[in-house]
């Protein structure tokens, strides 16, 4: 008898050696099919969602107004208490900067804004939790752009006086992640400007006379997905909102 026929004539040896052909011919086939229905799944449930429903140039330009509006004026304030502290209320207006500059008024309303948003992702049919969603996102990014432009402007300051005592290197090295950081804070505040451009009104219209309004095409989604949204967009930002202490 070969050695082969030899092991596999002892039962359990012989049935681990079935389970394990087994496994190589069916779990690849079974994980590949499982993937190809999640896939046709999602395809299916998001094919309403077009690039016209997702994006359009004015929301860039909007958006860059709008932190402009509220960050220029902001730098020029820290910029004009560091240079004539003796002309104007700078010890006042250095408490307000202060306030000002805080994470934790944008962290809340941000936390509400996003529980507005997976409401609407949930009950896309209401127009009212969409109208506050959409107040909320850009009264957030408008603050969000204040606190930029204050937190930028004393930045700024810093390294035009820190240039004189500071080797070139240093300086272009702290300039280049102040930099970094920067982009890093524009984007994650222009994603509240985006979300409350989804949350806009219902009544925008296509040429074509097609509603082109992101939360119409939402009803069309299953209700497990909405509810992985809502999960997302407000259950997780609460929680991690509780979790500081």
């Amino acid at each position: 008898m070969p050695c082969q026929d030899r092991w596999n004539s002892i039962p359990g040896l012989a049935y681990k050696n079935r389970w394990a052909e087994r496994s190589d011919t069916q779990h690849p086939t079974g994980y590949r099919n499982i993937m190809n229905k999640l896939k046709a799944y999602l395809q299916a449930q998001l094919q309403s969602f077009d690039r016209g429903a997702l994006w359009s140039p004015q929301i860039l330009k909007e958006g860059c107004l709008v932190m402009a509006c509220w960050s220029i004026p902001a730098i020029a304030i820290v910029c004009l208490v560091a240079l004539y502290r003796e002309h104007i209320p700078s010890i006042y207006l250095e408490a307000a900067i202060s306030e000002g500059i805080g994470p934790h008024l944008w962290n809340v309303i941000g936390t509400l804004a996003l529980l507005l948003v997976g409401l609407a992702f949930l009950f896309p049919r209401s127009k009212l939790i969409a109208k506050s969603a959409h107040q909320v996102l850009i009264n957030t990014y408008a603050i969000g752009g204040l606190s930029f432009g204050l937190l930028f402007g004393q930045l700024a300051m810093a390294l035009v006086s820190a240039s004189a005592n500071v080797t070139a290197w240093k300086v272009w090295f702290m300039g280049g992640g102040s930099v970094f950081l920067a982009i890093l804070a524009l984007s994650l505040n222009f994603s509240l400007w985006y979300l409350g451009h989804l949350m806009a009104s219902r009544e925008e219209r296509l040429p074509q006379g097609e509603r082109n309004c992101f939360l119409r095409r939402v009803e069309r989604v299953d209700l497990r997905l909405r509810v992985a949204a809502f999960t997302l967009f407000a259950v997780l930002p609460v929680a991690f909102l509780f979790m500081e202490r």
